[in-house]
């Protein structure tokens, strides 16, 4: 038996009521996450901003600079910046415990200039928190529940607003307004809703997966250093190991390094390409062998579709340019739902009765 229109109607305006607040904070904190970077130099250009100049200094000179200018502070891995924005700083996450992997304290040091610039608490800001509050990393397990039920929502928000619109093509159109500008937009862009959306889910459901079956080569390659009886100097320098893992991947973009030291077993990097395809590189301190190269930074299954979902999440699968429209079109989704919020509020508004005719 086919549902009727009205009832996908009702249907869809309950769903817009309750995903709505989700949509928008999503879509900013998505856009927000997705250029991070740019928006730490712009509101804070003294701690984070550089000027690009040349090649960056490799990990090694970064370590010995935070090693002469801050000699107790224990380094657990860097940040650099993405490949489109090089004049950010790199943001050095560690702190002082050696008893264990401490990340409570962030160093920005020039990589052009060799210098360290300041030293704080916590991690980059409110931009940090914001890509946080895009994961739900803050809420913890229950954030993950909450943040998988409210993606699957969206994508039967979305299916369902564009079966309503393609029944009602032909007696919409005469539709004026915000009705039409509602229509039009939620056509426009319901396939990246769901596009975005389902991938996002996946991910959220992947990387919750993925982090309790110990499958992370950052995480696994600490645990390696902390179940280990021995404490060895390398005698690998990280530049070295840094020129013998690029060498391993190619010509692509490293994001992320962590030293070998007490509290990791071997040298590790985070590479991307133009799409934001990820892979780890792990270098051998004593040998310098490489030990493997791990797409998405798994230490198994991270290929095929799983290594594709963020490029697709991000827009990034099209290259930087696709970025940006994605951020734009999220940004934008704060709009649409305004526009349905209207016809909702305007469709509940009891009519006027009209008033009686006077019997002469």
């Amino acid at each position: 038996m086919a549902i009727s229109t009205l009832t996908l109607r009702r249907w869809h305006r309950r769903f817009a009521l309750v995903l709505g607040i989700f949509f928008v904070i999503q879509g900013l904190t998505g856009a927000i996450a997705q250029h991070r970077f740019w928006l730490m130099q712009a509101t804070n250009p003294d701690l984070y901003r550089v000027k690009s100049n040349g090649n960056p200094l490799p990990p090694g000179d970064i370590l010995a600079a935070l090693k002469k200018s801050k000699p107790d502070f224990q380094v657990a891995h860097m940040m650099y910046p993405a490949a489109v924005s090089p004049n950010t700083a790199i943001l050095v996450m560690g702190g002082r415990d050696t008893s264990k992997h401490d990340m409570s304290r962030m160093v920005t040091v020039d990589q052009f200039q060799d210098q360290v610039i300041a030293e704080q608490a916590g991690s980059s800001g409110w931009v940090g928190l914001a890509d946080a509050i895009h994961k739900s990393l803050i809420f913890g397990t229950p954030g993950k529940v909450i943040l998988t039920m409210l993606g699957v929502g969206v994508v039967i928000f979305s299916a369902l607003g564009v079966v309503i619109w393609f029944r009602t093509r032909q007696t919409s159109r005469n539709a004026k307004g915000v009705v039409k500008l509602h229509r039009t937009a939620g056509i426009a862009a319901s396939l990246f809703i769901i596009s975005v959306a389902g991938t996002g889910t996946a991910l959220n459901l992947y990387t919750w997966a993925e982090k309790t079956s110990g499958r992370s080569v950052f995480k696994s390659n600490m645990e390696m250093a902390a179940h280990s009886t021995m404490a060895m100097s390398p005698k690998v320098d990280a530049n070295m190991a840094y020129a013998i893992a690029q060498k391993a991947v190619g010509n692509l973009h490293m994001s992320a390094f962590g030293p070998a030291g007490p509290h990791a077993k071997n040298y590790w990097f985070a590479f991307m390409d133009a799409r934001l395809k990820r892979t780890d590189v792990l270098v051998d301190p004593q040998s310098g062998v490489v030990i493997g190269t791990y797409p998405s930074g798994l230490t198994s299954g991270g290929d095929g579709i799983r290594a594709w979902l963020f490029p697709i999440h991000s827009g990034y699968v099209v290259g930087p340019v696709g970025g940006v429209i994605y951020s734009l079109i999220g940004v934008s989704v704060s709009l649409w739902v305004m526009t349905g919020f209207i016809m909702w509020r305007r469709q509940r508004r009891p009519k006027r009765k009209a008033a009686p005719v006077a019997v002469a």
